[in-house]
């Protein structure tokens, strides 16, 4: 790698260290530690949450995907963007935890059901975050030894050394180094940071794909996937089995992928609308905007957020696979595949591909800025990962053994120390494990080890009066052993766990347990509610039980039916409104665009037109979008460290729970 290219990732680094040091000194309290004082505004919130998910493994996973159905997979994978819009704009589940006011979602679970409950679901919130985060720092590590090109092994003072645990102690210390230091506050800054560098970079990449390659190159390489003859020419990797007639740019015919065919998508749709406000893996996300609106507004525009992000990846997996199918670059794809067949694992073959070939693509500079943006992506996932889980330990776990609670000083270093040990296990696990399945099939099996179960108690909870402990306690152990069940039988059988010819992989089993999980809690709590209903204007803090700092007073207008359908009530300023409008607007042209483009039965030469408009306007769009939601996070960021300096802390906020009254 060049200079340059080092130059680029010392100054991030010095730049993540500088802010570290700075928000430390401005985390006062526990409820600074876990929600950043809840004074995130909408921008910060957007541009930060997105680089929790945003991961490197995250990545990774998408070019896994996106390297076998192409822009064909891209187009069902559109359906998620209206929905995720939907969701945010609703507040589908977030608007309404936010209103409970509590810490953690286990400390819902207990003012909403039981103490007992709250112990039972914390453990499993902590077992599935647990396992599904300890990948993170194999596939990191993996993708910057062969990004980078680095050996495996080197020799330092007369001992041989291990490249890849090297690396991954240095991002996981980075990682727990940041969650530590100053809590939420640390990691919200420092995630805006990273996530405007991914801005950067992915708007940078979108731009050097076109130049390099031309539109032409690019949409006929793709175009021409149908006419290969798999028996003939077949996959640079042996795992990937492609049927003849198959298409990576005509989406009707993406059927041929068994493994991302169109039933892939829509698996991922529901679990992402259950998994929505319920996953934990950035909690402090979750309870740190500066009122329930704010989080609302933040959730709604997360979805133009990823429109950068998504942008980026399509470019790369573009950019990729004409490098590989193009006869135009055999020299390219004959180092490629010599370096991908020195690789022994064929899921980690899968995930390396884009990396190795990014690698050959990549000029001076960019290499730099790319390999920023995703050591970016998984420290600040890392860092936000590690901080959810250590902090559900702490409060979900630990806390309700106790009779009293921590005073501030004992809960500031409990919850460090219980950070430091989600980092230690992740590099063990990480040492000794070995992915059978790919990585979105891994994330969405161990998920549904909480969410499986928990969904129908959090969702139940926050939207059923007649919802019910026993019913939760029910949905709650049938999703989980479902879903744990399938993990062991997955790992003992690998690719021989099928039913016919369909391989059973991690969205199968999570779907599966979260639907028997959602019937279970149905029936118990229609036989045990026995004509009963909790106090949800209590729960909520609504009416008499409201809260003078959670309330937005916007314009003082009166509202249309049309606005009433919309869900917008009187905390929307004009400014809210034309960016919810916005927002609707740009989900009805998404919607119309896609029932277009599948129903009128466009030909292969058809589509290759369309998609030059379709991704022009897209990538247009997001190059706007990255400019404008990084000069709104600054905003916030100098909002929130203005507003650090007067705030009042209340040491008793620190999520413990003295009683529960289910009047």
């Amino acid at each position: 790698m060049h200079f340059i290219d080092w130059f680029i990732i010392g100054a991030f680094v010095l730049a993540l260290i500088y802010i570290s040091i700075k928000t430390n000194r401005a985390t006062k309290s526990v409820a600074g530690f876990l929600s950043s004082e809840r004074l995130a505004g909408r921008y910060l919130l957007t541009v930060a949450g997105s680089m929790a998910f945003a991961s490197a493994i995250g990545n990774v996973a998408d070019w896994e995907g996106f390297y076998q159905n192409g822009i064909a997979g891209y187009w069902w994978d559109m359906l998620r963007t209206p929905v995720v819009t939907l969701l945010m704009m609703t507040g589908w589940v977030i608007y309404r935890y936010r209103q409970t006011r509590v810490l953690t979602m286990a400390q819902f679970l207990e003012q909403r059901y039981s103490r007992k409950f709250r112990i039972f679901a914390g453990c499993m919130a902590f077992v599935s975050g647990l396992l599904n985060c300890a990948v993170f720092p194999m596939v990191t590590a993996n993708f910057l030894m062969y990004f980078l090109a680095l050996p495996t092994h080197f020799e330092f003072i007369g001992i041989g050394w291990s490249t890849y645990h090297l690396l991954m102690l240095l991002m996981i210390g980075g990682a727990v180094t940041l969650a530590i230091a100053g809590g939420q506050i640390t990691i919200m800054v420092t995630d805006f940071l990273q996530g405007t560098i991914g801005s950067i970079a992915c708007i940078s990449l979108i731009v050097f794909v076109a130049w390099k390659f031309g539109w032409t190159q690019l949409i006929e390489t793709m175009a021409n996937s149908e006419n290969i003859d798999p028996s003939v020419t077949p996959d640079i990797l042996e795992k990937v089995k492609r049927t003849e007639g198959a298409s990576v740019m005509n989406p009707l015919k993406l059927e041929g992928f068994s493994d991302f065919g169109i039933a892939y998508f829509a698996m991922r749709i529901f679990q992402m609308i259950l998994q929505t406000g319920t996953w934990q893996g950035g909690a402090g996300y979750l309870t740190a905007a500066k009122s329930p609106h704010e989080s609302r507004m933040g959730g709604m525009l997360y979805g133009w957020r990823w429109l950068v992000i998504t942008m980026g990846t399509i470019a790369i997996t573009m950019g990729t696979y004409t490098m590989l199918w193009n006869p135009e670059y055999a020299a390219d794809q004959a180092v490629i595949a010599e370096t991908i067949n020195s690789i022994d694992q064929q899921y980690l073959q899968s995930q390396m591909l884009v990396p190795i070939s990014l690698a050959h693509m990549l000029p001076v500079g960019l290499i730099g800025i790319f390999a920023v943006y995703m050591i970016g992506a998984a420290v600040s996932t890392d860092d936000s990962a590690y901080h959810s889980w250590g902090s559900i330990f702490l409060q979900d776990v630990v806390m309700p053994f106790r009779k009293k609670p921590f005073t501030k000083q004992q809960h500031l270093k409990y919850l460090r120390l219980s950070i430091v040990g989600i980092g230690a296990f992740a590099f063990l696990f990480s040492s000794i494990w070995t992915l059978k399945d790919y990585i979105h099939m891994w994330f969405a099996v161990t998920g549904a080890i909480y969410v499986g179960g928990a969904s129908c108690a959090i969702i139940g909870g926050l939207y059923w009066k007649r919802g019910t402990t026993a019913a939760a306690w029910a949905g709650l152990i049938t999703g989980s052993t479902l879903a744990v069940s399938g993990i062991f039988v997955k790992q003992a059988l690998g690719d021989d766990f099928a039913i016919g010819d369909i391989v059973i992989h991690g969205y199968h089993i999570s779907v599966g347990a979260s639907v028997i999980a959602f019937t279970v809690y149905f029936v118990v709590s229609m036989l045990t509610s026995k004509g009963k209903t909790f106090n949800m204007d209590k729960l909520l803090h609504r009416g008499k039980y409201a809260v003078e700092s959670d309330q937005v007073q916007g314009d003082n207008v009166k509202r249309s039916f049309f606005a009433r359908i919309l869900g917008v009530n009187h905390e929307f300023s004009t400014w809210d409104k034309i960016i919810y409008y916005g927002a609707y607007g740009w989900i009805l042209l998404g919607a119309l665009a896609f029932f277009v483009g599948t129903l009128s039965g466009m030909t292969t030469e058809q589509w290759t037109v369309w998609w030059k408009w379709h991704l022009g306007i897209q990538a247009g769009a997001a190059i706007i979008i990255g400019v404008w939601f990084f000069i709104g996070g600054l905003r916030d960021v100098r909002y929130l460290f203005r507003k650090l300096k007067e705030v009042e802390v209340d040491e008793s906020d620190d999520g413990w729970v003295e009683d529960k009254d289910k009047d």
